[in-house]
């Protein structure tokens, strides 16, 4: 079996796993060569363990690098988004808007004020608040 046809076995044995979105292959001698990125340990083990097991394969050489995926904080930004309005009511000149579990809050007001809704924008424990405010006398 020549390296090309190697190679077009593998990536169709990988196709149908989507942990192996991201995995590239090469096959130089029958080695094969992983590289890209997976979600986790386990499933850089797993891709490599089922490489392996492919017939003709020397050896495998897992240049795999794991990166977790980005968290999702859809459900925080709801909870946050829904509660700016309470906290800003009292404060016309004052905005906030919600991304990622960031808060960014901007406008004008008092420092007393920024302070009280910085104060209450934390109580909703955000990831973080990026105050875009300028104080007013």
């Amino acid at each position: 079996m020549s390296d090309a046809d190697l190679q077009s076995e593998i990536q169709q044995v990988l196709a149908t796993n989507p942990d192996a979105e991201d995995v590239a292959v090469t096959v130089s001698d029958k080695v094969v060569t992983l590289a890209g990125t997976v979600k986790d340990d386990a499933a850089k083990a797993a891709i490599d363990s089922i490489v392996a097991s492919v017939k003709h394969v020397k050896s495998v050489v897992n240049e795999l690098e794991v990166v977790p995926p980005a968290p999702d904080y859809s459900e925080l930004d709801q909870i946050i988004e829904a509660s700016l309005p309470e906290i800003l009511v009292e404060y016309p000149k004052l905005t906030a808007s919600v991304e990622d579990g960031v808060v960014t809050l901007s406008g004008e007001g008092t420092q007393a004020e920024i302070d009280s809704v910085m104060t209450k924008i934390q109580e909703l424990n955000p990831v973080d608040i990026v105050n875009e405010t300028t104080v007013k006398n």
